[in-house]
């Protein structure tokens, strides 16, 4: 179950089943074969095997077993650097520094008794009770992500003229077309099971009735033009940040330029948009104060994804001054009227403060879904879009430069499957 438990604190989610939920029917015409084959697939668990909390390696850990290897010369070299770098660490805190402190002391209760209550009442159900023995570097996949890039180089091609294209490309009974754009289309696989694609020569798994775009921001224009309307927005924005730029993981993209993302002509009445944002309070600070406003959404809420290891701790001291074990999600309501009091239908007023408990992964910014914890709050049979995805949902539309990444075939076990009836494999297709 993708929910292990709820109460007024928010939710205990696991991130692997929420992944699965969509790929217990997959269907594949890959290798030529006339035939289908029907199987399931489950993300390998490995990727969720954060054991024990990361730990942060100071500076000067190996001062004293070196110093004894060295003259007295060099002893008091190492010395005065030590001397120096503790000096530099005693330095005035900067504006965005003083300003995490103050948001972590708002907070920090919140974060450690909620997290109490909803850790305890999972491993009464028997979750954070089992932990894997296969660890994750045994499993990595060998596979390069070279979608970003691939986005980089269909830039160059000229603009298709729009009126004779199809907004949306959808999957038939032998998957895709070799020759499907996936640049300047919406692909969508408008079936009621998962299906393996071969899209730029690997494989990848569609789950049912996705849908999703891969480009990057100068391209969206297929998603205004599709003419969608979508109840709920989720972005995870490539927020700028010095361990990024180190690692070379991805582009980052500057702040002002999130204004240009066509948020308000996709954003239906009373849609509900959420934005992930890391923990630096400048980043913050620009989606309350100029981000939201500018797209004429209301702030309405703040809550907090928890990441903790699988026996239960928090993957970073709670108190660390560098890391915290916590990111923030920004909620609010797009006011495309004078009317402000008016909500979706059938939808729950929006609690101002919760929690969302997970395992996160080792994958590099992969996320939990929203999915099941936002399903009070917006209107029934809701249209859903994820900004700067990076994994397709069931019902959703995706978008992305890397939109399909994690749908990689490399990222998943499979295990074969009994074949449906007639009857059934007709409804699974209709």
């Amino acid at each position: 179950m993708s929910v292990v438990c709820v109460n007024s604190c928010g939710w205990l989610l696991d991130s692997c089943s929420l992944i699965d939920e969509g790929l217990q029917r997959c269907v594949s015409y890959c290798d030529g074969l006339d035939k289908p084959t029907h199987f399931r697939c489950c993300f390998k668990r490995e990727y969720f095997n954060t054991v024990r909390p990361h730990v942060q390696i100071q500076q000067n850990t190996d001062i004293s077993t070196s110093t004894a290897k060295h003259s007295d010369g060099e002893h008091a070299k190492i010395e005065l650097q030590t001397r120096k770098k503790r000096k530099r660490k005693r330095r005035d805190l900067n504006t965005g520094e003083l300003d995490a402190n103050i948001y972590h002391g708002k907070i920090r209760l919140v974060v450690l008794e909620g997290s109490l209550a909803l850790l305890e009442a999972g491993r009464q159900c028997g979750y954070l009770t089992e932990v894997l023995t296969t660890p994750p570097s045994e499993s990595m996949p060998s596979h390069e992500c070279r979608l970003a890039a691939l986005c980089d180089m269909a830039k160059q091609l000229p603009l298709t003229d729009e009126s004779l294209m199809a907004p949306v490309q959808t999957l038939n009974r032998d998957g895709l077309d070799p020759s499907v754009d996936l640049f300047s289309n919406i692909t969508e696989n408008p079936f009621n099971c998962a299906y393996e694609v071969t899209l730029m020569k690997e494989k990848y798994f569609l789950p049912p009735r996705s849908r999703f775009l891969l480009s990057d921001i100068t391209r969206m224009h297929p998603l205004v033009n599709s003419g969608d309307k979508y109840d709920l927005i989720v972005l995870d924005p490539p927020w700028e940040n010095k361990s990024v730029k180190r690692s070379n993981r991805y582009s980052s993209l500057p702040s002002s330029q999130l204004k240009q993302l066509p948020v308000p002509a996709l954003a239906a009445p009373e849609c509900l948009v959420v934005t992930w944002v890391t923990n630096r309070a400048k980043h913050l600070r620009f989606i309350k104060e100029e981000l939201y406003p500018f797209w004429a959404v209301e702030v309405l809420a703040e809550w907090l994804w928890v990441k903790v290891t699988r026996t239960g701790e928090f993957v970073f001291p709670l108190d660390s001054p560098h890391k915290k074990p916590y990111e923030v999600l920004v909620l609010g309501r797009h006011r495309s009227g004078t009317d402000h009091t008016v909500r979706s239908p059938a939808a729950e007023e929006l609690p101002e403060q919760r929690l969302l408990i997970s395992i996160p992964s080792v994958l590099h910014s992969q996320k939990p879904s929203l999915s099941a914890v936002l399903k009070p709050y917006i209107s029934p049979e809701p249209k859903c879009l994820e900004l700067f995805a990076r994994s397709l949902q069931c019902d959703w539309t995706s978008w992305g430069n890397e939109v399909i990444k994690f749908q990689h075939s490399s990222y998943f076990t499979r295990e074969r499957a009994e074949e449906p009836s007639t009857t059934s494999e007709t409804a699974i297709k209709q």
